[in-house]
Protein backbone atom coordinates (compact mmCIF):
# COMPACT_ATOMS: atom_id res chain seq x y z
CA UNK A 1 0.00 0.00 0.00
CA UNK A 2 1.17 3.86 -0.49
CA UNK A 3 1.37 5.99 2.29
CA UNK A 4 -1.10 8.20 1.26
CA UNK A 5 -3.78 5.43 1.22
CA UNK A 6 -2.02 3.84 4.86
CA UNK A 7 -2.74 7.19 6.18
CA UNK A 8 -6.53 6.99 5.02
CA UNK A 9 -6.85 3.81 6.21
CA UNK A 10 -5.66 4.52 9.91
CA UNK A 11 -7.60 8.39 9.53
CA UNK A 12 -10.78 6.09 9.34
CA UNK A 13 -9.85 3.87 12.08
CA UNK A 14 -8.98 7.07 14.54
CA UNK A 15 -12.71 8.52 13.59
CA UNK A 16 -14.36 4.94 14.75
CA UNK A 17 -12.56 4.78 17.53
CA UNK A 18 -13.67 8.58 18.54
CA UNK A 19 -17.22 7.85 17.48
CA UNK A 20 -17.10 4.66 18.62
CA UNK A 21 -16.23 5.46 22.18
CA UNK A 22 -18.83 8.86 22.23
CA UNK A 23 -21.70 6.22 22.63
CA UNK A 24 -20.24 5.89 26.17
CA UNK A 25 -20.55 9.69 26.59
CA UNK A 26 -23.73 9.96 24.88
CA UNK A 27 -25.02 7.81 26.78
CA UNK A 28 -24.15 9.04 30.64
CA UNK A 29 -25.08 12.79 29.29
CA UNK A 30 -28.29 11.62 28.53
CA UNK A 31 -29.35 10.90 32.26
CA UNK A 32 -28.83 14.92 32.32
CA UNK A 33 -29.80 16.46 29.06
CA UNK A 34 -32.32 15.79 26.27
CA UNK A 35 -30.46 14.12 22.98
CA UNK A 36 -31.85 17.77 21.38
CA UNK A 37 -30.10 19.75 23.97
CA UNK A 38 -27.12 17.88 24.30
CA UNK A 39 -26.71 18.47 20.45
CA UNK A 40 -28.06 22.17 20.59
CA UNK A 41 -24.71 22.80 23.70
CA UNK A 42 -22.47 20.72 21.55
CA UNK A 43 -23.05 22.74 18.26
CA UNK A 44 -22.34 25.94 20.37
CA UNK A 45 -19.20 24.91 21.15
CA UNK A 46 -18.71 23.56 17.40
CA UNK A 47 -19.68 26.42 15.66
CA UNK A 48 -17.12 28.74 17.38
CA UNK A 49 -14.37 26.31 17.32
CA UNK A 50 -15.71 25.95 13.51
CA UNK A 51 -15.52 30.33 12.50
CA UNK A 52 -12.20 30.51 14.51
CA UNK A 53 -10.54 27.53 12.73
CA UNK A 54 -11.77 28.70 9.08
CA UNK A 55 -10.48 32.36 10.19
CA UNK A 56 -7.34 31.19 11.14
CA UNK A 57 -6.56 29.41 7.78
CA UNK A 58 -8.57 32.08 5.64
CA UNK A 59 -10.53 29.05 4.05
CA UNK A 60 -14.10 30.50 5.17
CA UNK A 61 -14.11 32.22 1.28
CA UNK A 62 -16.45 29.22 -0.77
CA UNK A 63 -17.08 29.58 -4.13
CA UNK A 64 -20.48 30.42 -5.37
CA UNK A 65 -20.64 27.21 -7.21
CA UNK A 66 -19.77 24.82 -4.00
CA UNK A 67 -22.44 26.24 -1.64
CA UNK A 68 -24.77 23.87 -3.01
CA UNK A 69 -23.19 20.81 -2.22
CA UNK A 70 -22.13 22.68 1.37
CA UNK A 71 -26.04 23.26 1.80
CA UNK A 72 -27.41 19.88 0.96
CA UNK A 73 -24.41 18.53 3.04
CA UNK A 74 -24.83 20.52 6.12
CA UNK A 75 -28.58 20.37 5.99
CA UNK A 76 -29.64 16.67 4.87
CA UNK A 77 -25.94 15.26 6.24
CA UNK A 78 -25.32 16.64 9.89
CA UNK A 79 -28.67 18.39 10.65
CA UNK A 80 -30.77 15.93 9.38
CA UNK A 81 -28.91 12.85 10.09
CA UNK A 82 -28.08 13.99 13.81
CA UNK A 83 -31.91 14.82 14.57
CA UNK A 84 -33.26 11.68 13.07
CA UNK A 85 -30.67 9.14 14.53
CA UNK A 86 -31.39 10.78 18.20
CA UNK A 87 -35.22 10.70 17.58
CA UNK A 88 -34.92 6.85 16.34
CA UNK A 89 -32.69 5.57 19.58
CA UNK A 90 -35.46 7.11 21.41
CA UNK A 91 -37.88 4.98 20.02
CA UNK A 92 -36.10 1.49 18.72
CA UNK A 93 -33.65 -0.70 21.00
CA UNK A 94 -30.14 -0.54 20.96
CA UNK A 95 -29.41 -3.69 19.64
CA UNK A 96 -32.10 -3.23 17.02
CA UNK A 97 -31.46 -0.09 16.17
CA UNK A 98 -27.46 -0.40 15.80
CA UNK A 99 -28.35 -3.56 13.16
CA UNK A 100 -30.80 -1.60 11.03
CA UNK A 101 -27.71 1.23 10.70
CA UNK A 102 -25.94 -1.23 9.47
CA UNK A 103 -27.27 -0.77 6.06
CA UNK A 104 -25.49 3.03 6.00
CA UNK A 105 -21.83 1.38 4.58
CA UNK A 106 -24.57 -0.11 1.45
CA UNK A 107 -26.28 2.96 1.06
CA UNK A 108 -23.24 4.57 0.50
CA UNK A 109 -21.38 1.81 -1.91
CA UNK A 110 -24.64 2.01 -4.29
CA UNK A 111 -24.88 5.83 -4.20
CA UNK A 112 -21.25 5.77 -4.94
CA UNK A 113 -21.95 3.63 -7.94
CA UNK A 114 -24.59 5.21 -8.83
CA UNK A 115 -23.33 9.19 -8.46
CA UNK A 116 -19.83 9.06 -8.36
CA UNK A 117 -19.04 5.85 -10.86
CA UNK A 118 -17.25 4.00 -8.50
CA UNK A 119 -16.59 0.51 -9.29
CA UNK A 120 -18.66 -1.79 -6.27
CA UNK A 121 -15.95 -4.33 -6.52
CA UNK A 122 -16.81 -8.51 -5.26
CA UNK A 123 -14.61 -7.46 -1.58
CA UNK A 124 -16.60 -4.65 -0.83
CA UNK A 125 -19.93 -6.77 -1.14
CA UNK A 126 -18.30 -9.56 0.46
CA UNK A 127 -16.98 -7.55 3.72
CA UNK A 128 -20.33 -6.00 3.68
CA UNK A 129 -22.25 -9.53 3.93
CA UNK A 130 -19.68 -10.78 6.23
CA UNK A 131 -20.20 -7.38 8.42
CA UNK A 132 -24.04 -7.62 8.58
CA UNK A 133 -23.34 -11.48 9.50
CA UNK A 134 -21.00 -10.27 12.21
CA UNK A 135 -23.41 -7.53 13.58
CA UNK A 136 -26.40 -10.19 13.83
CA UNK A 137 -24.18 -12.48 15.98
CA UNK A 138 -23.13 -9.39 17.87
CA UNK A 139 -26.78 -8.09 18.71
CA UNK A 140 -28.41 -11.79 18.80
CA UNK A 141 -29.76 -11.97 22.22
CA UNK A 142 -31.07 -8.37 22.17
CA UNK A 143 -32.76 -9.16 18.91
CA UNK A 144 -34.19 -12.49 20.06
CA UNK A 145 -35.56 -11.07 23.40
CA UNK A 146 -37.51 -8.31 21.62
CA UNK A 147 -40.84 -8.98 20.03
CA UNK A 148 -41.91 -7.58 16.49
CA UNK A 149 -44.82 -5.97 18.52
CA UNK A 150 -42.49 -3.93 20.75
CA UNK A 151 -40.27 -2.65 17.77
CA UNK A 152 -41.55 0.65 16.96
CA UNK A 153 -41.98 0.96 12.42
CA UNK A 154 -41.74 5.13 13.23
CA UNK A 155 -38.42 4.38 14.82
CA UNK A 156 -36.71 2.00 12.35
CA UNK A 157 -37.94 4.67 9.46
CA UNK A 158 -36.22 7.26 11.51
CA UNK A 159 -32.81 5.40 11.34
CA UNK A 160 -33.22 4.41 8.18
CA UNK A 161 -33.45 7.82 7.16
CA UNK A 162 -30.48 8.52 8.71
CA UNK A 163 -28.67 6.40 7.01
CA UNK A 164 -29.52 8.23 4.14
CA UNK A 165 -28.60 11.12 5.51
CA UNK A 166 -24.75 10.06 5.89
CA UNK A 167 -24.65 8.55 2.77
CA UNK A 168 -25.68 11.47 1.07
CA UNK A 169 -23.28 13.62 3.16
CA UNK A 170 -20.13 11.16 2.03
CA UNK A 171 -21.31 11.17 -1.76
CA UNK A 172 -21.75 14.95 -1.52
CA UNK A 173 -18.61 16.31 0.21
CA UNK A 174 -16.36 13.75 -1.90
CA UNK A 175 -15.84 16.11 -5.10
CA UNK A 176 -15.86 19.38 -2.75
CA UNK A 177 -12.72 17.28 -0.55
CA UNK A 178 -10.58 17.92 -4.24
CA UNK A 179 -11.10 21.37 -4.05
CA UNK A 180 -10.68 22.33 0.45
CA UNK A 181 -9.13 20.89 2.92
CA UNK A 182 -10.71 18.30 5.44
CA UNK A 183 -11.22 20.84 8.59
CA UNK A 184 -12.82 23.53 5.38
CA UNK A 185 -15.37 21.24 4.78
CA UNK A 186 -16.05 19.97 7.98
CA UNK A 187 -16.38 23.16 9.50
CA UNK A 188 -18.65 24.90 7.01
CA UNK A 189 -21.09 21.61 7.14
CA UNK A 190 -21.40 22.04 10.52
CA UNK A 191 -21.97 25.79 10.87
CA UNK A 192 -24.68 25.58 8.03
CA UNK A 193 -26.29 22.59 10.43
CA UNK A 194 -25.76 25.00 13.69
CA UNK A 195 -28.77 27.00 13.28
CA UNK A 196 -31.01 24.05 13.25
CA UNK A 197 -29.42 22.13 15.84
CA UNK A 198 -29.21 24.69 18.05
CA UNK A 199 -32.92 26.41 17.79
CA UNK A 200 -34.59 22.98 18.91
CA UNK A 201 -33.02 23.03 22.52
CA UNK A 202 -36.09 22.55 24.26
CA UNK A 203 -34.79 24.98 27.29
CA UNK A 204 -32.29 28.29 27.45
CA UNK A 205 -28.84 27.31 26.47
CA UNK A 206 -27.37 29.06 30.22
CA UNK A 207 -29.58 26.89 31.95
CA UNK A 208 -28.46 23.41 30.48
CA UNK A 209 -24.80 24.82 30.21
CA UNK A 210 -25.90 25.31 34.49
CA UNK A 211 -27.24 21.58 34.53
CA UNK A 212 -23.55 20.45 33.81
CA UNK A 213 -20.57 18.84 36.58
CA UNK A 214 -16.97 19.13 35.32
CA UNK A 215 -17.10 15.35 34.22
CA UNK A 216 -20.43 16.26 31.74
CA UNK A 217 -18.45 19.10 31.10
CA UNK A 218 -15.33 17.11 29.76
CA UNK A 219 -17.81 14.47 27.91
CA UNK A 220 -19.21 17.37 25.91
CA UNK A 221 -16.06 18.31 25.31
CA UNK A 222 -15.14 14.76 23.58
CA UNK A 223 -17.99 14.55 21.73
CA UNK A 224 -16.92 18.74 20.39
CA UNK A 225 -13.26 18.12 19.91
CA UNK A 226 -12.62 14.15 19.13
CA UNK A 227 -16.04 12.76 18.02
CA UNK A 228 -17.23 15.70 16.51
CA UNK A 229 -14.57 17.76 14.74
CA UNK A 230 -11.98 15.31 15.03
CA UNK A 231 -14.14 11.95 13.84
CA UNK A 232 -15.87 14.25 10.87
CA UNK A 233 -12.25 15.48 9.99
CA UNK A 234 -10.49 12.11 9.62
CA UNK A 235 -13.46 10.43 7.86
CA UNK A 236 -13.48 13.73 5.47
CA UNK A 237 -9.41 12.59 4.96
CA UNK A 238 -10.27 9.15 4.68
CA UNK A 239 -13.23 9.09 1.83
CA UNK A 240 -10.59 11.77 -0.06
CA UNK A 241 -8.49 8.87 -0.29
CA UNK A 242 -10.34 5.68 -0.96
CA UNK A 243 -13.19 4.87 -2.71
CA UNK A 244 -16.74 5.80 -0.90
CA UNK A 245 -17.55 2.03 -0.81
CA UNK A 246 -14.13 0.81 0.94
CA UNK A 247 -14.06 3.67 3.19
CA UNK A 248 -18.04 3.27 4.14
CA UNK A 249 -17.15 -0.83 5.23
CA UNK A 250 -14.98 0.95 8.11
CA UNK A 251 -18.40 2.47 9.81
CA UNK A 252 -18.99 -1.72 10.73
CA UNK A 253 -16.21 -1.00 13.86
CA UNK A 254 -18.34 1.88 15.47
CA UNK A 255 -20.43 -1.03 17.23
CA UNK A 256 -17.19 -2.80 18.17
CA UNK A 257 -15.62 0.17 19.45
CA UNK A 258 -18.44 0.86 21.18
CA UNK A 259 -18.52 -2.44 22.85
CA UNK A 260 -15.35 -2.67 24.13
CA UNK A 261 -15.53 1.05 25.60
CA UNK A 262 -18.75 -0.03 27.47
CA UNK A 263 -16.99 -3.10 28.89
CA UNK A 264 -13.71 -0.98 29.79
CA UNK A 265 -15.44 2.11 31.09
CA UNK A 266 -18.88 0.98 32.57
CA UNK A 267 -18.12 -2.47 33.46
CA UNK A 268 -21.00 -4.06 30.68
CA UNK A 269 -20.25 -8.25 30.42
CA UNK A 270 -19.23 -9.51 27.24
CA UNK A 271 -20.12 -12.44 25.79
CA UNK A 272 -19.43 -15.00 23.36
CA UNK A 273 -22.35 -13.45 20.98
CA UNK A 274 -20.13 -9.48 21.12
CA UNK A 275 -16.39 -11.44 20.55
CA UNK A 276 -17.58 -13.96 17.62
CA UNK A 277 -19.64 -11.15 15.97
CA UNK A 278 -16.95 -8.59 17.28
CA UNK A 279 -14.48 -10.99 14.90
CA UNK A 280 -16.84 -10.90 11.84
CA UNK A 281 -17.21 -7.38 11.80
CA UNK A 282 -13.35 -7.13 11.71
CA UNK A 283 -13.08 -9.45 9.01
CA UNK A 284 -15.25 -7.86 7.12
CA UNK A 285 -13.53 -4.93 7.07
CA UNK A 286 -10.14 -6.22 5.91
CA UNK A 287 -12.12 -8.48 3.24
CA UNK A 288 -13.17 -4.84 1.92
CA UNK A 289 -9.94 -3.62 2.26
CA UNK A 290 -7.21 -5.23 1.91
CA UNK A 291 -8.52 -8.72 -0.14
CA UNK A 292 -7.77 -6.86 -3.51
CA UNK A 293 -4.14 -6.16 -2.23
CA UNK A 294 -3.78 -9.40 -1.47
CA UNK A 295 -4.61 -11.29 -4.17
CA UNK A 296 -2.58 -8.73 -6.42
CA UNK A 297 0.74 -10.23 -3.98
CA UNK A 298 -0.48 -13.73 -4.26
Amino acid sequence: MNSTRTRAILALITAMVFWGMSAVFMRTLALSLSPENSLAVRYVLLSAVSLAGLAWLGTWRIPRADWPRFLLAGIIGMAVYNWFVNAGFELVPAGVGTLVTMVEPLLIAILAALLLGEKLTLYVLAGVAMAIAGSLVLFWPDLTQTTPHSVSLRGVVYLLLCCVGWAIYTIVTKPLLARHDSFTVTAVTMLIAAPIMISAASEPLPVLAARLDLRQWLEVLYLVFAAGLGGTMLWNYGIKHLSSSAAGTFLYLIPVVAVAAGALMLGEVVTVYIVAGGLLMLAGVAAAQFGPHLRGKG
